[in-house]
């Protein structure tokens, strides 16, 4: 069993398309990022709860007046010396103003086994299992549907575990830290204009009218 515990978590520099991350090439990489933790060579420190990048709320107002805001965590390994910097997971919680509902998405690195499902957990309670819903280029995305119950067990929790298969069928589990959790979710969020998230094309700079030649 190949167990992972990192402590080390920064946000994605911003929303785009309510969706940013950077995943493991494959499972050859996933290997290395393992060796490359084993070995001392990751940044591995621990952020405080008070630090304003920990569990960070992201939210975007649309033209409807429809306010959409993500909490995100990440799970990053890192070798400077290397110039290594990859995302090993990442959980987002959405939350849009028009609807009572919350949706969590977890995305773990590809190449894995799909039909296990994922599992996850808040420090020792009840275990439970998501299909993954979609699988990119480079990452596998569970999404759930979440309670205000399950939302005051992250609250009162240390940490969430996510396990799942490699393609191999050798078990993987990472520990994403809540410490900050109840800070972010309850602040009101950072401000992104829509070209900020992605959800518009950013405005071209108009062309300075340049006069032209007189005929010869």
């Amino acid at each position: 069993m190949i167990w992972v515990e990192v402590t080390f978590h920064k946000i994605d520099n911003k929303v785009s398309a309510y969706m940013s991350f950077k995943t493991i090439d494959n499972v050859k990489t996933l290997g290395v990022a393992f060796a490359l933790l084993m070995t001392g060579g990751i940044n591995t420190a621990f952020a405080a709860d008070e630090d304003p990048t920990h569990w960070l709320k992201r939210c975007v107002t649309d033209s409807r007046s429809i306010r959409t805001c993500l909490l995100t965590e990440a799970i990053i390994l890192e070798n400077k010396e290397r110039e290594i910097r990859i995302q090993l997971a990442s959980i987002r919680i959405q939350t849009v103003s028009s609807s009572k509902s919350k949706t969590m998405f977890i995305q773990v690195p590809n190449r894995i086994l799909l039909q296990p499902g994922l599992r996850f957990q808040v420090d020792q309670g009840k275990t439970r299992v998501a299909p993954f819903s979609i699988c990119y280029e480079k990452a596998c995305e569970s999404e759930v549907d979440l309670s205000n119950d399950f939302i005051n067990q992250l609250k009162k929790g240390n940490e969430v575990t996510l396990s799942f298969l490699q393609f191999d069928g050798k078990p993987v589990t990472i520990k994403v830290p809540l410490a900050g959790f109840t800070v972010g979710y309850n602040s009101k969020g950072v401000e992104l204009t829509p070209e900020q998230a992605g959800l518009v094309p950013a405005a071209k700079p108009a062309k300075e009218d340049v006069p032209k030649p007189l005929p010869e």
